[in-house]
């Protein structure tokens, strides 16, 4: 009876390492169009970007103090290094006072443009929840893949007392765009270490979350 049980382990082990890598071997490779960097005038930080289509994205985390609204940091990431990686976690308000000329705070019509580009379908890119298989990760690859680097940098709220949490473990991405449905709300990213997909999902403006900013190709 051992005997059986573990050959039958073995087959079932076997199975899962053999979908595993027939899911790896599935990821579509995905490269920009172009790449390059840009330099933030009032304080000489550099950002990179990738273009995707008729749009160019910044690949780092923004750094930058808002013009209104707030800021905070991780307490997990206030070592330079780190906070160079993740930057700071904004509210709605202050992600859309970094008032950057040429660049902006990604509406919903320019992160639904990156998805399809990646291949997510067009239903798909309407969808509410998890969606796009192999889009949340792509979104994450570094130079060597897509090169968009999107980090799970967390997020902060004041339900039960301010606190910020889920650092290393989940990326929350503003896009513009309000949620005309329910008061209060505006439509953001959501992605997850180790998930392969993006969620796309309504969240509260008082919230504080990572922003990506984008620009039209020049």
């Amino acid at each position: 009876m051992k005997h059986i049980i573990f050959i039958l382990f073995f087959i079932y082990t076997s199975c899962i390492a053999c979908s595993s890598d027939n899911d790896k071997s599935s990821l579509p490779a995905i490269r920009p169009d172009a790449e390059g960097t840009w330099i933030d005038p009032r304080d000489n930080s550099t950002y990179h970007w990738v273009r995707y289509g008729n749009l160019e994205w910044m690949t780092e985390n923004m750094r930058a103090k808002p013009t209104a609204g707030d800021a905070v940091l991780y307490e997990d990431a206030s070592t330079e290094d780190v906070f160079h990686e993740y930057g700071y976690l904004y509210d709605f308000t202050g992600a859309n006072h970094l008032n950057i000329e040429g660049w902006r705070l990604p509406s919903e019509k320019d992160w639904q443009s990156l998805e399809r580009y990646l291949g997510m379908s067009e239903k798909e890119t309407q969808e509410v929840g998890w969606r796009g298989h192999f889009i949340g990760e792509l979104l994450m690859q570094d130079a060597n893949g897509s090169g968009l680097s999107m980090k799970c940098g967390g997020y902060a709220h004041s339900l039960g007392g301010f606190g910020t949490r889920a650092f290393g473990v989940d990326g929350i991405y503003w896009s513009s765009t309000p949620d005309e449905s329910t008061e209060g709300y505006a439509w953001c990213r959501m992605l997850t270490f180790n998930k392969s997909e993006v969620r796309r999902e309504s969240m509260t403006t008082k919230r504080y979350m990572s922003v990506r900013l984008v620009r039209d190709v020049q």
